[in-house]
């Protein structure tokens, strides 16, 4: 596996990448990750770093949501290794679009994000567990954030449409979708989850360093809505007084 490499520093964005994950630069400090020829599909072996310099922010989204299918290899898993690093007083964005894992697909994805002691970073993710009338494959999602270079929050989820206990009582409850926004960095505070409704349940969850986990569950229409809600509010926030000097 050869990782796509992209970086931000001084102004400019340099990157690399080849198919299937392409990197497409879409605003001044805005790219996103166009998938090239279908899947992932098991098997599949994906990688991208990226790196922020000091006092620069990058938006790193998704062209379209992910489609994660069976490979050859029955049970194989399709695999995407993230490892990003932001340096004093630079931020990253990272929201791509909804991950859909296919009944008898397995996605294993795992994001390391280092921040210094003044960097920020928002990280959502948003699982969709099949298709429409599917009950969906196996994921296993790990995220390792460190501020500073003491651990913020290490966590793996393990998800299964297939698996009674994993979307029993204990689990996701029969819910379709699960969704996250991780905030990091010296400019976390205050609620930032907005609307809901009877279809969608989350909790927000404070952490040390300083930091925030927001968690959602329910139809993947209504957790969509929870996570543009906590960025919306993020994005108020930061109107009413930014902090640091960042490319725009």
């Amino acid at each position: 596996m050869i990782p796509a490499h992209l970086a931000v520093d001084a102004g400019r964005v340099t990157w690399t990448s080849r198919p299937p994950v392409v990197l497409r630069r879409t605003g001044t400090a805005r790219v996103h990750l166009v998938q090239v020829g279908g899947g992932p599909l098991g098997g599949d072996e994906l990688g991208l770093e990226v790196v922020v310099g000091p006092g620069q922010h990058l938006e790193l989204r998704s062209a379209a949501a992910t489609v994660v299918q069976p490979g050859r290899e029955p049970g194989a898993a399709a695999t995407f290794v993230v490892t990003a690093s932001v340096a004093d007083g630079g931020s990253l964005v990272w929201r791509p679009e909804p991950t859909v894992v296919i009944d008898g697909a397995a996605w294993d994805v795992r994001l390391r994000l280092d921040l210094a002691a003044d960097a920020a970073a928002t990280v959502v993710e948003q699982v969709v567990l099949g298709r429409a009338g599917q009950d969906g494959g196996r994921v296993a999602s790990t995220l390792d954030v460190r501020v500073g270079g003491r651990p913020l929050l290490v966590t793996t989820t393990h998800l299964d449409g297939a698996d009674p206990a994993l979307t029993g009582p204990g689990g996701t409850a029969g819910a379709r979708s699960v969704g996250t926004v991780l905030r990091a960095g010296p400019d976390v505070a205050g609620d930032d989850a907005t609307g809901g409704g009877s279809d969608v349940l989350w909790a927000r969850s404070p952490l040390a360093g300083p930091g925030s986990l927001l968690t959602a569950l329910g139809t993947p229409r209504a957790v969509s809505g929870v996570l543009d809600g906590a960025l919306g509010a993020l994005s108020a926030q930061r109107c009413s007084g930014d902090r640091g000097t960042r490319a725009s």
